[in-house]
C-alpha cells in the first residue's frame, strides 16, 4: 500500500532499496528505508502523503508573490489559490519545497554576499590579454568599435580579452571589474562586467554577471544599436554613434549587482525528461531572439539542453477551448566547446542549433511529432560572414524590424551548427509578415531562388539595383523599406508601420532630418491592428508612388516631413484629409505636433496648408486638430516668403482663409499689411488694363538707435586738442606687459578676448581703453586666436564695440580710431607714429604738464595724417540711408508670369479643362516649336497624328443612353455632408460635375464623338 511517482530511483520501484547493505544495523536500515531513500510516497493503508517524512503545509505567500513564480501561478496552478507543498530539504541558505500533486520543485535561495573579485576564476580564466595592449594588426577592429566608447560606457574598468587571434571571428568576449557603490555592511565590492563587440556591423553589448541559485548567468544591461541586437533592452532609446554608424543606443552599462535572493523553479515530470530547471527569460537576452523568448518557455535538462515550450493563446468556439495556431516546440542542444570548466563559475563556452519542431499536442510529457510540417532550424544573422547571402538579407530585413524580431529559418537537416544550409522561411512576428522561398525558372532557363510573400499574393523580394534605385529616388532619406515585385515587374515598396517615427534631436546648430524609429511603442502597435505595414505601388511610369489608404497616406506625409521633402508633404496634404480617424491614422496625426520646431520656410508652409484644408471638419476627439497655432504659423510665413520654394506656395485665396483664422484680439501689423496687400493681389484681376490698384500699409515706428557709421569724423584733422580727459588719465595706467603671450593664440588669447568684453570696456579704461585699441589698429598688440587672424580686424572689431555714447562723440580720440578702422592700409603704414609709454613718474608728470604719452600720440597723428603724401589715403566710411516704413503699394495687373512671380503657384487647381493656357511670350526663350507647345496645351498627342489610331463614335452609335443632368445618388442625409466644406464645395462640385458631363451627351448627339480606341 505505499506508492512512489515514476520519477523516483528505479531501484525505488523494483523494492530493491530494502536489500540492507553490509554492515548495516537494523536501526540503521529501518531509518535509512523509511525516511532517506523515498523522496515522495504515498500510504493508502493509512492515507497519509510523506515527502522524506515531511508534512504537508501551504507554501509562503512570499513565494507565491515572487516574479519566478509568476509563471507556474499562470499555467500549472491557474485554478487554486493557495498551494499545498512539502519540504524536501533545509540548510544554511536554502530552503527547497515541492509542491504537492504537481511534479514541481521550489528552492528558495538566500543571497551569495562572498566578494568574487577575490575568489580565483571568477572571472574566466582564458581571457589573460588586457585590452587593448598587444592587439594583432588585423586585429584593430577591436580597438577601432570599442577605443573611443569604452571609457564612456565603462569608466576605470580594465577589460581582458581572449589571447587567441580573433581577426576573423565575428565577435570577440572581454570581461573587467566595475567597481561597486559602497555600502555598509556589503563585502560585495565589484560587479562582473562582459563585453561583446561584434565585427560586422560595429555593435557593442555590455551584461551584468549575476548570481541566480549559486550559477552565473548574464543579462543584457546596454546595447549600441537596438536594431542588430538580438534583444530589446528597457529604457528609454537614445542616438548614439558607433564607428560612425547612427543608431540607437539602450540600456544603462554602468549599472551594478548586489546580493540578492533568488528562486529556482524545476520540475520532474518523467523519468524520461529528468529533472528540469526553468530559466527566466532575462538570462536569455541577447542569447535568442526576443520573438522566442516572449513565445516559449524555456527549461534546461540535466543534459544542459533546452526546450522551449509554447505559450499558449487559448480560444473558445464550439469545439471548446484549445489552442490557437499550429503548436511548435523548440529544441536548443548546445554543442560544448572541448574545454572543461573546473572553476565552478560557469566559465564555459557552447554553440547551440536552434530547431523548431512542429508537435500535434501541446502536453510537456508526451511529444508527437507533426510529420506533415517540416522542422525549422534558426540561422544566426549576426554570426554569419559579412558578404554572405544570410548576412546580406539579414541587414536588409533590419529595414523592417530589428533583428530580436526577425527569424530566418532553414529546412535542412543539420547535425552540426556549422553546416551548409538553405534559406527556406523568413518570418517578422511583430510586423505580421513572412516569406517562403520558391525556386522559379524563369523564361531565360535562368533558375532564381525568390523569397515570396506569404501575406501578399505574388510579390517577391527584389533583388534589382534598379528597383532599389526608382524607391530611393521616391522616398529620398527614408530608407526602412524593402521593395517588391512580381512577375509583371511591377514594384511595391513595402514599409513597417509599427514603426514609431521620430526626427534626431541635435543641439540646434542645424535641423536634423534623420528618422528615428521606435518600434517598440507598444501602444502605436496595438493601434495598427492586424495589418501593420503599408503597400506603395508604383506608378509604371516609376516617377510617384500610389496610396491605397488614408493612413498610408499620412504616415508617408510624415516620413516626408521629418526627411525635409517639404514639396512632397504640400503634394500630400489635401490627399490626407478626413472627417474623422480611425486610432491608428489619429496616432499618425498626432506625430505632427513633435515637428513644430521645424521653423523651415516651407514646413511653415506645410503646417498653413494643412490648417486651410481642414477648415469645418469638426472638433471631436478623432477629428483632425492642427496643433500649432495658425497666427504664429502665419507671422513666420510672412516674415520668410521670399524664402519659401515655389511649390510650397500658399495661394491668395488660401492666405485670405488663414488670416481670417487667425485667434487674437487684434492682429499684429505685419498680418494687417500682409491682409491688406494679398486682398489687393487677388483683386488684381478684375482691373481694367491700365488700371492700378494702390495698398495703404502700415507703419511702425523704427525705435531710435546710434548708427556707427552716421558719417567721417575728421576731428583729428582740424583740432587734436579736442580730446577726452579720461582718456589721458587712465592712459597712464596703461601697459603691455605679458601681451606678447596673445600672438601665440589659443586659450591665453581667448581668455584676454573675455576679461576685456566682461570688463565694460571703454575709451578712458585704463587696461581696455583708448590705448588699447590704438595698438591693436596698428599691430604693436599681436593678438590671435588662429594664427590666420588679422590684429587689425579684432582691433576694428573692438572699436565698433564702444559703448554708444562713446563713439558718438567728436573727439580726437574717437577720430583716430575711425579713420585707422576703415583704413587698414594706413594703419600698417611703416610711419605711423607709435604709442611711448613713459615709465616711473615721468607719467604723472607729463599728465600734468599736457605732455603724457596719449597726446604726445594724438599730436603726432595730427601732423602725420595731414601730410600731402597721407592725406588722399584716407577713406571714410560708407554711410548708408537709413531704412525708411513704406506707406503704400501700388499694384499693376501682371503683364506676364515673369511678373509678380512669387505670386505664381504652380498648381493645376481645375483639371477638367478642355485647353490650358500657357505663356508662349514667356516660353519663346526655350527651344520649342510654337506648334508643340500649342499641341501641349491642347491635346499633347497630335503631332504623331492620333487620328489614325483612335476611331471616334457618338453615344448613339454605340448605342449608349443620354446622361441625366440629376445627380444619380442623394447623399444629403449623411452626416458627414453637414459641414461646411461639404456643402459649399463638395456638393456643388458633384452637381457641376453631374451637368457638365450630361451637356457634353448631348454635343456627342449632335456629332461631337467621344473617342474609342480600335482594337
Amino acid at each position: 500500500g505505499r506508492y512512489v511517482p515514476d520519477t523516483e530511483d528505479e531501484k525505488l520501484r523494483d523494492g530493491s532499496y530494502r536489500k540492507p547493505l553490509k554492515g548495516q544495523t537494523y536501526e540503521q536500515w529501518m531509518l535509512h528505508v523509511t525516511t532517506k531513500v523515498v523522496g515522495t510516497e504515498v500510504n493508502v493503508q493509512l492515507s497519509d502523503f510523506t515527502l522524506q517524512n515531511h508534512k504537508m503545509h501551504l507554501l509562503d505567500p512570499k513565494i507565491m508573490s515572487h516574479p519566478e513564480f509568476k509563471l507556474i501561478k499562470d499555467t500549472v496552478c491557474k485554478d487554486v489559490s493557495d498551494i499545498a507543498c512539502a519540504e524536501v530539504l533545509h540548510t544554511t541558505n536554502r530552503y527547497w519545497w515541492r509542491l504537492v500533486g504537481r511534479r514541481h520543485d521550489v528552492q528558495s535561495w538566500a543571497p551569495d554576499h562572498r566578494n568574487y573579485c577575490d575568489i580565483k576564476g571568477s572571472i574566466n580564466p582564458n581571457l589573460t590579454r588586457k585590452f587593448p595592449g598587444n592587439l594583432r594588426t588585423a586585429e584593430s577592429w577591436v580597438a577601432t568599435i570599442l577605443n573611443d566608447k569604452a571609457p564612456l560606457l565603462l569608466p576605470d574598468v580594465a577589460l581582458f580579452m581572449t589571447p587567441d587571434d580573433v581577426s576573423s571571428l565575428p565577435y570577440v568576449q572581454l570581461a573587467g571589474w566595475i567597481e561597486n557603490p559602497k555600502v555598509v555592511g556589503t563585502k560585495l565590492t565589484h560587479s562582473l562586467k562582459e563585453v561583446v563587440v561584434w565585427q560586422h556591423p560595429p555593435v557593442i553589448e555590455v551584461y551584468n554577471v549575476r548570481e541566480h541559485g549559486r550559477r552565473m548567468l548574464r543579462v543584457l544591461e546596454y546595447t549600441s544599436n537596438m536594431s542588430l541586437c538580438l534583444h530589446e533592452v528597457a529604457g528609454e532609446p537614445y542616438p548614439d554613434r558607433v564607428s560612425g554608424i547612427l543608431s540607437l543606443s539602450a540600456g544603462i552599462p554602468m549599472t551594478t549587482t548586489s546580493p540578492a535572493p533568488t528562486l529556482i523553479v524545476t520540475r520532474s515530470l518523467s523519468s524520461k525528461l529528468g529533472t528540469q530547471t526553468l530559466i527566466p527569460s532575462r538570462f536569455l537576452a541577447g542569447v535568442l531572439p526576443t520573438a522566442l523568448v516572449e513565445k516559449y518557455i524555456f527549461w534546461q535538462g540535466e543534459d544542459d539542453n533546452l526546450i522551449g515550450e509554447e505559450m499558449l493563446s487559448v480560444v473558445e468556439d464550439s469545439k471548446g477551448p484549445h489552442s490557437a495556431g499550429a503548436l511548435t516546440r523548440l529544441k536548443v542542444t548546445l554543442v560544448k566547446s572541448p574545454d572543461v570548466d573546473k572553476t565552478g563559475f560557469c566559465n564555459s563556452s557552447a554553440d547551440a542549433l536552434v530547431q523548431r519542431f512542429p508537435v500535434m499536442n501541446a502536453s510537456p510529457e508526451v511529444e508527437v511529432l507533426d510529420v506533415n510540417r517540416p522542422v525549422h532550424t534558426l540561422l544566426n544573422v549576426l554570426a554569419a560572414p559579412p558578404s554572405s547571402l544570410l548576412k546580406r538579407l539579414g541587414m536588409l530585413l533590419s529595414r523592417l524590424d530589428n533583428l530580436s524580431h526577425v527569424l530566418v529559418w532553414s529546412e535542412t537537416k543539420m547535425r552540426a551548427d556549422q553546416h551548409a544550409c538553405t534559406i527556406d522561411l523568413v518570418e517578422l512576428p511583430r510586423v505580421k509578415l513572412s516569406f517562403k522561398s520558391k525556386r522559379i525558372e524563369t523564361i531565360s532557363g535562368k533558375v532564381e531562388h525568390r523569397l515570396y510573400s506569404n501575406d501578399h499574393d505574388g510579390l517577391y523580394i527584389s533583388t534589382s539595383s534598379d528597383a532599389r534605385d526608382v524607391a530611393e529616388r521616391l522616398f529620398g532619406n527614408v530608407a526602412h523599406f524593402i521593395v517588391l515585385q512580381n512577375a509583371d515587374n511591377d514594384l511595391f515598396v513595402l514599409v513597417p508601420g509599427c514603426a514609431l517615427p521620430r526626427r534626431l534631436h541635435q543641439d540646434g546648430s542645424h535641423l536634423s532630418v534623420q528618422i528615428i524609429l521606435d518600434r517598440r511603442n507598444q501602444e502605436w502597435i496595438d493601434n495598427m491592428g492586424e495589418i501593420r505595414c503599408y503597400l506603395y505601388p508604383v506608378h509604371n511610369c516609376r516617377a510617384f508612388l500610389m496610396t491605397p489608404s488614408l493612413a498610408s497616406s499620412m504616415y508617408l506625409m510624415v516620413l516626408y516631413f521629418i526627411t525635409g521633402a517639404y514639396q512632397d508633404v504640400f503634394r500630400m496634404v489635401e490627399s490626407c484629409v478626413s472627417e474623422e480617424l480611425s486610432a491608428e491614422e489619429l496616432q499618425i496625426f498626432n506625430q505632427l505636433e513633435f515637428l513644430g520646431n521645424d521653423n523651415h520656410p516651407d514646413a511653415h508652409a506645410c503646417r498653413l496648408k494643412l490648417s486651410a484644408i481642414t477648415v469645418g471638419l469638426g472638433l471631436g476627439e478623432n477629428s483632425m486638430k492642427c496643433p500649432w497655432d495658425i497666427r504664429s504659423e502665419l507671422i513666420e510665413y510672412v516674415r520668410k516668403h521670399s524664402f519659401v520654394s515655389s511649390a510650397c506656395r500658399l495661394s491668395s485665396a488660401e492666405e485670405i482663409l488663414l488670416l481670417k483664422l487667425a485667434k487674437g484680439d487684434k492682429l499684429p501689423l505685419s498680418l494687417l499689411n500682409r491682409k491688406a496687400f494679398v486682398t489687393a493681389v487677388d483683386n488684381l484681376a478684375q482691373l481694367a488694363p491700365g488700371d492700378y490698384a494702390t495698398v495703404k500699409l502700415g507703419v511702425q515706428k523704427i525705435a531710435p538707435f546710434h548708427n556707427f557709421d552716421s558719417g567721417p569724423d575728421e576731428t583729428i584733422l582740424r583740432d587734436p586738442k579736442n580730446t577726452m580727459m579720461g582718456s589721458k588719465l587712465f592712459g597712464s595706467a596703461y601697459s603691455r606687459t605679458d601681451q606678447e603671450q596673445l600672438a601665440f593664440g589659443g586659450q591665453k588669447a581667448l581668455e584676454f578676448i573675455n576679461s576685456m568684453v566682461t570688463s565694460g570696456y571703454e575709451i578712458s579704461s585704463g587696461s581696455y581703453g583708448f590705448p588699447l585699441l590704438y595698438d591693436l589698429l596698428v599691430g604693436i598688440t599681436p593678438l590671435k586666436l588662429h594664427p590666420s587672424d588679422r590684429t587689425h580686424n579684432w582691433g576694428r572689431l573692438f572699436v565698433r564695440l564702444l559703448p554708444s555714447a562713446e563713439f558718438s562723440k567728436k573727439k580726437a580720440e574717437m577720430s583716430l580710431l575711425r579713420i585707422l578702422s576703415e583704413n587698414p592700409t594706413l594703419a600698417s603704414h611703416p610711419h605711423i607714429p607709435k604709442l611711448e609709454l613713459d615709465s616711473g613718474m615721468n607719467k604723472f608728470k607729463g599728465m600734468f604738464k599736457g605732455n603724457d604719452a596719449v597726446s604726445r600720440l594724438l599730436a603726432d597723428c595730427h601732423d602725420f595724417l595731414r601730410k600731402d603724401s597721407v592725406r588722399p589715403l584716407i577713406r571714410g566710411p560708407d554711410v548708408y540711408r537709413e531704412c525708411e516704413s513704406q506707406s503704400t503699394i501700388v499694384l499693376k495687373p501682371p503683364e506676364s508670369f515673369t511678373r509678380h512671380r512669387l505670386w505664381v503657384v504652380p498648381r493645376v487647381a481645375d483639371y477638367s479643362q478642355s485647353e490650358f493656357e500657357l505663356d508662349v511670350q514667356n516660353c519663346a526663350a526655350v527651344n520649342i516649336p510654337l506648334s508643340q507647345l500649342k499641341a501641349f496645351a491642347s491635346r499633347p498627342l497630335s503631332p504623331i497624328n492620333v487620328d489614325a489610331f483612335v476611331r471616334f463614335l457618338s453615344r448613339v452609335d454605340s448605342r449608349l443612353p443620354h446622361v441625366s443632368a440629376d445627380v444619380p445618388f442623394d447623399i444629403s442625409g449623411d452626416r458627414a455632408t453637414k459641414t461646411h466644406c461639404s456643402e459649399s464645395s463638395t456638393l456643388q462640385q458633384i452637381t457641376s460635375d453631374v451637368r457638365i458631363v450630361c451637356s457634353k451627351d448631348e454635343a456627342y448627339s449632335e456629332g461631337m464623338h467621344a473617342p474609342v480606341y480600335s482594337p
